[in-house]
Parts: C-alpha cells; structure tokens; sequence
C-alpha cells in the first residue's frame, strides 16, 4: 500500500532556506530530491551534499535540512506505505546519497505528480508501478557509489601492501581495515585485480625478495624477516615455488 499525502517537483526556496521539525509526531515517510547543494542533519551528524541528491526519512524522524548556500530548489512527497521494499529494502534511510540518473527521476516526481491530481482507473497501481521504479533507480545510484567507494579503498589497500609487504598481513585484518567480511574482500578483491589479496601479499613479497637478492649482499634469513617470514624455510619455499628455484641460487644466477 502506497498512499501519497502531497508530492512536488521544482519546488523553489529563496536563499538560506532551513527547514526543521523536531516534534517526530508526523507518521509519513518523506522522499526528498535536491536540485541544488543541501546539507541535511541526522543526530549529531551534519551531511553536505552536491546538487543532485536524495534523501528518505521515515516516519517519527527529526527533519533538518537546507540550502547549503544561495536558494533551494527540490521534489519531494509525502506518503504513507507499509511495502517492503521501502519499509525494509536496499535504499537508505536517514542518510543522503548522490544520484545518477537525476532527469530520469525528476520525471519520476512529474509523473507522481500528474498521478495524484487525476482519478485515473489505475491510480493506485500506477503510482506502486512509479514508486518500484523510482526506488530501482535510487538502488542503483547508492549500489553505485558503494562500489565506487570501496574500489577506492580496495586501491589504497593494495598499494599500502605494495608498499609494506613485510607486514604482517591476514586476510581478517585487511577485512576489518575496509569494515566488510574477510569472504566479501575476497570476493571484491579478486573481481576488482584479477587475484586474491593473499596471493597479491604473496607475489609482492617475493617481488621484494628479488630485489634484495640481486642488488645487496643481505643475508637470505634477514630477507626472509624483511618480507614478512619468521621461518627462513618456509620463506625458501614459497621463494622457489614463485621463482622456480631457491633463493641461494637465485642471487647465483
């Protein structure tokens, strides 16, 4: 059930327009769009967001939003439901992303729009049919920037491997660094190198092995601490099963 209260599109507010409800007594949701730079505050967090972003609130919350500077110009609606994949689905609540397909969207709140005015035979399930289609899309712009993110992450990750490779590196570590379970960083991480981050570890490690045994006169148990190994002979078999031979006859040759 989707039951629209009000619904705007291009709604304009003149310059350091603010708009807060503390009361938490309205029971609607509020699916709010931003044409133009917002902030939007939740507890005691303040969100500053570029032009073009979304924001969901559930019933009882608190609203704190506005022009980040000059006017405000947005969509938004009011509208009671109890369907599941927005009561309980992949959109956010109470936190603002980016979207990437704003002139599709803001269609999306003309249509609503359109919808709520006229007593169409299908009104009620042209509206559902509108609102699945709208949350699909915001799914997809904050599916999007999760992703975005964590490559980003996942970059700054493998070079501090690339250049640290004798730390002791585990796969729970790396997982906790990124706040995500060692099984999905395996996952991501092998979709996004070619390579699981052990394996990385590992070729990175032996990289620098190389290194140490062709350019310098260090001893072969010193290198093996350097990379990372506390047992010289488990670092000369992991060194000969990269290489091909061991590292004595590496620096040999």
């Amino acid at each position: 059930m989707i039951d629209i209260l009000y619904v705007d599109h291009s709604a304009f507010h003149e310059g350091d327009f603010v708009y807060i409800d503390t009361s938490k007594t309205h029971d609607w949701w509020l699916l709010l769009m931003a044409h133009t730079s917002s902030f939007f505050i939740v507890g005691d967090k303040k969100y500053t967001m570029p032009p073009q972003s979304v924001m969901l609130y559930p019933p009882h919350s608190i609203l704190h939003y506005g022009a980040l500077e000059g006017s405000f110009k947005n969509d938004w609606i009011r509208f009671y439901t109890d369907e599941e994949f927005i009561c309980n689905g992949t959109v956010p609540i109470e936190t603002p992303f980016e979207i990437r397909e704003f002139t599709f969207i803001h269609l999306l709140f003309e249509q609503l729009c359109s919808e709520n005015f006229f007593e169409n035979k299908y009104k009620r399930q042209t509206v559902n049919a509108l609102f699945h289609l709208m949350f699909h899309k915001l799914d997809e712009s904050f599916s999007h920037q999760i992703e975005n993110a964590q490559t980003k992450e996942l970059i700054a990750l493998r070079l501090n491997i690339k250049n640290n490779p004798g730390f002791d590196w585990t796969i729970p570590y790396m997982a906790d660094q990124l706040h995500i379970s060692p099984g999905h960083l395996h996952s991501i991480y092998r979709k996004t190198f070619g390579i699981t981050c052990m394996e990385d570890v590992i070729q990175m490690r032996m990289t620098l092995a190389k290194d140490y045994l062709k350019n310098s006169s260090t001893p072969i148990h010193s290198i093996a601490a350097h990379c990372g190994y506390k047992n010289v002979e488990h670092f000369s078999r992991q060194f000969k099963k990269y290489t091909g031979m061991p590292p004595k006859q590496y620096r040999q040759n």
